[in-house]
């Protein structure tokens, strides 16, 4: 089982390997749901059945979760960027 581990203990490049990660994660999954969604319009239009928008509109909250740990990554990223930067 995976240790939690806070995101105060991880080193700023782990941090933003995590984050570019997760933003590859979101890009690639927007994608295929676009896609998805123009293939559920053909559908509609050819056969006459919308049956296949209901899986598609819950489709984005399933990517809820990531979007909630993207934040905090930024967040301690740009505090540590700013720490690391001399007062001026």
């Amino acid at each position: 089982m995976a240790k939690n581990i806070s995101l105060a203990e991880l080193s700023t490049e782990k941090l933003a390997k995590r984050r570019d990660l997760i933003k590859g994660v979101l890009i690639s999954f927007s994608i295929m749901w676009l896609l998805l969604l123009c293939l559920a319009t053909y559908f509609l239009v050819a056969k006459s059945t919308g049956k296949l928008f209901m899986p598609l509109a819950a489709f984005p909250i399933t990517l809820l979760p990531l979007f909630l740990q993207l934040k905090p990554l930024n967040t301690e990223i740009k505090n540590r960027g700013k720490k690391n930067e001399p007062n001026q």
